[in-house]
């Protein structure tokens, strides 16, 4: 789980790029974000934050659930992650999880997992110069070829060749 940090400069400007980079394609995703930024902003002014969350799915995850879930796998995305663990963090049987997980998400944890992996990969990918196999194993994929057919059906390519296109 995330530990407080301090609300500096720095910290707000990368929770709200974060936010913004990840706002048409997960929501929330930018929601955890940008909740993160009012909390930090709130402590900072010693107030309660004040962001009004829609009201949680029927038969989905309350919302401490959900924080509690995709903070676990933001944390733990370069290794392994089981469900059976997710499904602890939330206090749910493991079908229930990811019955509640989809009804909230509109995904399966499977595959919020893979995507979150995939935009950290894109991340990566343009802000190092680290090789793509480096890449694949900090973002938990087995190998360089794993990465590349899971980037290429998110993406529509390659990682080598959206890291050029994107460096143009």
């Amino acid at each position: 789980m995330l530990q407080p940090v301090a609300a500096d400069d720095r910290t707000v400007a990368t929770l709200v790029t974060r936010a913004l980079a990840v706002l048409d394609h997960d929501p929330n995703g930018a929601r955890l974000c940008l909740d993160r930024l009012a909390s930090l902003v709130a402590d900072r002014r010693n107030e309660p934050a004040a962001i009004a969350t829609p009201s949680q799915p029927r038969g989905g995850l309350a919302s401490w659930q959900l924080r509690r879930v995709t903070e676990h796998i933001e944390a733990s995305i370069a290794g392994p992650i089981r469900v059976e663990t997710l499904a602890a963090l939330a206090g749910l049987s493991s079908g229930r999880f990811t019955d509640a997980f989809k009804a909230s998400t509109g995904v399966t944890p499977h595959a919020y997992i893979i995507e979150r992996r995939v935009r950290l990969a894109q991340r990566l990918i343009l802000e190092t110069d680290e090789p793509l196999c480096q890449i694949a194993c900090s973002c938990g994929f087995s190998d360089q070829a794993h990465l590349t057919r899971l980037f290429g059906r998110a993406v529509g390519q390659t990682p080598m060749r959206w890291r050029k296109a994107a460096r143009r």
